[in-house]
């Protein structure tokens, strides 16, 4: 199948990429279920429906879910960067597929943070369809830690957790800080989250810049186009 024909295959669909901690779930969660779209949650379909990772053809992904979190947290940041794209890498084919087998019906909006810019530009139809949300360092590190207790507990298997923290923060602020360099050298959107503005509010800035109906009843700040 060529690019063109994913393209059209794919017009129905809207994406939100990212780094963590930028509120892209709960954002997504509120906008499909006032809006009427399908919230395809890349994280969630990976643990619960798209095929385990096969080693041959997607090593690092086989290499994460096969490895201790000690294993994977105590290594330097950049060999974690460097894996964290390569893994996004492969979940982007993986999600590719799986949309390209489901009808298409209604819009659907995809979010997670496997929507790299790069992997995505060549099958975007409409670049106004795709949005990158990307926290600040700040409001990274000090909403991160209290995220839930799967973070504590990850945590708890690491020898070092003090380091093991400093390696998963600094790993994220620099996936951040390549996300926006790459969203910016290839012409695509993006905001910040800073805290400043509440989750409804940034809700409205990605229906903005979608063109969504304004059903939040808020004024928002438009995404700078």
């Amino acid at each position: 199948m060529n690019d063109d024909t994913i393209r059209n295959r794919l017009r129905h669909v809207y994406w939100m990429g990212g780094s963590p901690c930028a509120g892209k779930s709960t954002m997504a969660g509120l906008i499909a279920a006032a809006h009427g779209l399908t919230h395809y949650h890349i994280d969630q379909e990976l643990r619960t429906r798209l095929p385990k990772p096969e080693p041959a053809r997607q090593p690092c992904l086989a290499y994460w879910v096969s490895s201790t979190w000690d294993e994977l947290w105590m290594r330097p940041v950049d060999v974690l960067l460097d894996d964290v794209i390569r893994c996004y890498q492969e979940q982007f084919d993986l999600v590719i597929a799986d949309l390209l087998a489901m009808d298409a019906g209604a819009p659907i909006l995809v979010e997670g943070n496997s929507l790299l810019p790069d992997s995505l530009a060549p099958f975007l139809l409409d670049r106004r369809r795709a949005l990158w949300v990307i926290p600040t360092e700040a409001f990274q590190r000090r909403n991160y830690p209290n995220r839930g207790e799967w973070v504590q507990y990850i945590l708890s298997q690491c020898s070092d957790p003090d380091q093991a923290l400093q390696n998963w923060m600094d790993r994220d602020v620099a996936f951040a800080a390549w996300i926006e360099g790459r969203v910016k050298d290839l012409g695509l959107a993006h905001f910040t989250v800073d805290g400043v503005q509440s989750i409804e509010q940034n809700a409205q800035r990605v229906i903005d810049f979608f063109d969504f109906f304004d059903f939040f009843g808020l004024s928002g700040k438009p995404v700078s186009r």
